[in-house]
């Protein structure tokens, strides 16, 4: 169990424009593991047969898989995130379009 992590929800509050810089910031950490792993993975392959020592390599692919593991969560993240953000902006439009109608609308007469 020491090698297990307890991984728990937090959250915060932010302009609705900020969200999608947000998004991006969390989808370009992904993109750096996703990186680094494969780097390591393909000198991993080459090591494999120059060195040929497999103890080595089954715990660099154990360990890119754990860090890949992570970067599935941050990606189910980053699309939950997404899909409340296209929900909010939805919403937004719903809002205001009354306004627009509003302004839009009959022209009275008298």
């Amino acid at each position: 169990m020491a090698n297990e992590s307890t991984r728990v929800r937090i959250s915060f509050t932010v302009d609705l424009d900020e969200v999608p810089k947000r998004i991006s910031s969390l989808m370009k950490e992904v993109e750096a593991v996703f990186d680094t792993e494969a780097h390591i993975l393909g000198q991993s392959a080459d090591d494999l047969i120059v060195k040929g020592n497999i103890k080595e390599i089954v715990d660099r692919i154990n360990h890119a898989r754990t860090r890949l593991m992570g970067a599935d969560l941050r990606l189910e993240d980053c699309q939950n995130l997404l899909m409340s953000y296209q929900a909010a902006q939805a919403d937004l439009s719903r809002e205001q379009q009354p306004e627009i109608e509003g302004e839009r609308g009959v022209v009275e007469e008298e």
